[in-house]
């Protein structure tokens, strides 16, 4: 099961150890002739051998350790699950296809939970997401998006986003001559690596600690507050996660219900808060990617809610009648899930100043790639 796919990692890493102490350099983004550093810089051929293990082991990890089933979905939708208001982080990219509006998918989870209903427990996908918001070091418009989702509840979601991290975790410690290679820093990558691979139980701070936390050294300047509640800014995650001295991730939860799409559930005790959490990793090295990796949730079962939940973000229900419809099958039950984006976690584990480095073809708003 894993251990296959961990030795498999191993023994190709063992193929590598000739070409420890070669010197990559890192590509710059020239967009019109980005496949020429494809073609030419080996760079891309460890980054493209470290990829390949982190899709093998999630699919080992998902099918044979959760017993998930592997999903193939759509990457076009009406529905974006992230639609344009106080609740979203992204922006929806729009096309017209067969005289229809519709969209590039910016999460599968949608797909997920018909699939739940008529009878699969457990599912995920490994797919690429695309939106449309400008890109930066931190946001790709499209990225690779390992998603789960599951009959069930936050804490036994929360339980599997873990295992999934630590075996991510573990995979890069099984190939210590690649990392030497690709890495920014390749102790600091297996230092966190192991330490991550054997943290039993990841710490967790609520969003309104962190907020007192930051504000008592200094940082009240890295909470966003308007009518629609908190948040803190990527800035304020590095600060906190240097303020806990964390070595390892860190879950931020108890996320304000109106800053967070619609269709997550409200906390029984604080309607405004929801059962939500965010995976918060901590910087490598000074300039390296810190901060949110994996965001998880457990979904509303009651339409009446989800009205509600909509109406307070100012969102149209009309194209979410489907999704909310669900709710009414006999046979519905509450579901919960993540998504982790691939290339954050490669930036991350690897000390990558910018996300673009994390991906092969990186595509860009603005820019014309090739291919």
């Amino acid at each position: 099961m894993i251990e296959d796919a961990l030795n498999n990692a191993r023994e190709e890493d063992d193929s590598l150890v000739n070409e420890v102490g070669v010197e990559l350099r890192h590509p710059q983004l020239n967009p019109g002739e980005y496949y020429l550093n494809v073609a030419r810089d080996p760079y891309f051929k460890f980054l493209s051998i470290l990829r390949h293990h982190i899709h093998a082991v999630s699919n080992v990890y998902f099918s044979e350790i959760v017993k998930a089933r592997h999903m193939d979905l759509f990457l076009m939708t009406s529905s974006v699950s992230s639609p344009s208001g106080p609740g979203s982080d992204s922006e929806p990219i729009a096309l017209t296809f067969g005289g229809h509006n519709t969209y590039l998918t910016d999460s599968s989870q949608f797909g997920f939970e018909p699939v739940l209903i008529g009878g699969i427990p457990r599912a995920y996908c490994y797919l690429a997401s695309m939106r449309g918001e400008n890109p930066d070091k931190r946001h790709l418009n499209q990225f690779y998006h390992c998603e789960y989702e599951a009959q069930g509840n936050f804490i036994e979601a929360q339980k599997v986003a873990e295992g999934y991290v630590r075996v991510l975790a573990s995979l890069i410690c099984a190939m210590p001559n690649l990392i030497s290679i690709i890495s920014c820093n390749k102790s600091a990558t297996m230092e966190i690596a192991k330490a991550t691979a054997l943290e039993e139980k990841f710490q967790e701070i609520t969003l309104t600690e962190a907020e007192r936390i930051l504000k008592e050294h200094g940082y009240s300047g890295d909470i966003k507050e308007n009518e629609h509640g908190k948040d803190i800014t990527n800035q304020g995650e590095k600060h906190l996660l240097e303020i806990l001295k964390a070595t390892t991730p860190i879950w931020l939860t108890e996320l304000y219900r109106d800053r967070v799409p619609f269709y997550q559930k409200p906390l029984s005790f604080n309607t405004d808060l929801a059962l939500t959490a965010d995976l918060l990793v901590p910087q490598l090295v000074e300039e390296g990617f810190g901060g949110e990796m994996l965001g998880m949730g457990e979904r509303q079962d009651s339409a009446e809610e989800m009205y509600e939940s909509l109406r307070r973000q100012g969102v149209d229900p009309a194209p979410y009648e489907w999704y909310i419809n669900i709710r009414r099958l006999p046979q519905y039950k509450t579901t919960a899930g993540f998504g982790l984006g691939i290339e954050r976690f490669i930036s991350w584990i690897l000390g990558f100043d910018n996300i673009y480095k994390a991906i092969l073809y990186p595509r860009m708003k603005g820019d014309k790639m090739n291919p």
